[in-house]
């Protein structure tokens, strides 16, 4: 009798994933995939490289025309993951509940998403190196990919962790700030692993709302994960400590405290609280409210100032 896996088949579903993913711990030897994510009946996700995509260029190409099908969604969802978070079991996992969850709205349209996959090092210095490295490497293609919108679909960024380095320096490498024109609806930052002050005058990420329509970062105040990373590097996080003065920022930036919800699927996720954007129902339904609709101050509740927001317990949409 065959087993359940050797007969289990995959199919597209309505969400065309494309991926590119670049190995390696320097330019010189990054080597690049580009695929497709294909899901079997229980969104369970399967990388397929793809021979007709064979560069950055070509997987723009790809991500336009199939926004331009008929009964598509208008809007492109690209995900940066974390630091060791391309290792098979951990993207499988990840992979399956924001896709199911977060990126699936019932709308009946297709909808197309794009992963960018990095590895990195077991140490988290060179870690840090690697991450910095990958987003100057990706910023031409990202920069690519946003001034060739000429249809004006709506442009999303999802990075969790130390995929907000690797966006950083993307948008770093570039002169889309320059340029002071919207080219990304929305910037949303899950348990960001870089400095709070770096939305700040002189830092890295200040003037990103020249760019960006909308600006939400995801907090815990218990992520004892970026509590190691604070003091490995001696400066506050933002995924944990969150924006130093929020009044002090422009309008289109907002923080939601999700350090009330503990719904988590796994122990594991409960202690450490930095997994929280797939392992808890709760803060998925929210991301899907935030990135689908701009909902953000359903089950919630203000902190002192309305862009200081905190997600409340029992968040799951009737």
């Amino acid at each position: 009798m065959l087993s359940t896996l050797s007969v289990q088949t995959y199919s597209q579903k309505d969400l065309s994933h494309y991926y590119i993913k670049v190995d390696g711990n320097k330019p010189s030897n990054f080597k690049v995939e580009f695929g497709q994510i294909e899901y079997n009946d229980k969104y369970f996700p399967k990388r397929v490289p793809k021979k007709d995509i064979g560069s950055m260029e070509q997987l723009t190409h790809q991500l336009y025309s199939s926004l331009s099908e008929p009964n598509t969604s208008e809007k492109l969802n690209i995900f940066i993951h974390g630091i060791w978070a391309d290792s098979k079991f951990a993207w499988e996992e990840m992979i399956k509940s924001i896709s199911k969850d977060t990126y699936e709205n019932n709308d009946g349209k297709q909808k197309i998403m794009l992963s960018i996959i990095w590895d990195s090092s077991i140490d988290y210095k060179k870690g840090v190196r690697i991450a910095r490295l990958k987003g100057d490497f990706l910023s031409p293609f990202v920069t690519s990919l946003l001034t060739s919108n000429t249809s004006n679909y709506k442009i999303n960024f999802l990075c969790h962790s130390m995929g907000n380095r690797v966006f950083q320096h993307i948008i770093n490498e570039s002169d889309l700030i320059d340029q002071n024109t919207i080219l990304i609806d929305q910037f949303v930052s899950i348990g960001a692993d870089i400095e709070s002050n770096t939305f700040e005058k002189g830092q890295p990420l200040h003037g990103l709302n020249q760019i960006v329509k909308d600006i939400t970062i995801y907090i815990h105040n218990n992520d004892r994960t970026l509590g190691m990373s604070r003091l490995l590097n001696s400066s506050d996080r933002l995924g944990l400590n969150g924006v130093p003065d929020i009044t002090a920022l422009p309008e289109n930036y907002r923080t939601i405290d999700v350090s009330l919800i503990k719904d988590h699927d796994d122990l594991s996720s409960k202690i450490g609280n930095h997994r929280y954007f797939y392992t808890s129902p709760s803060v998925r339904e929210d991301l899907k409210r935030v990135l689908w609709s701009k909902d953000f101050s359903s089950f919630k509740k203000e902190m002192k100032h309305p862009r200081r927001l905190k997600l409340l317990p029992s968040t799951k949409s009737e």
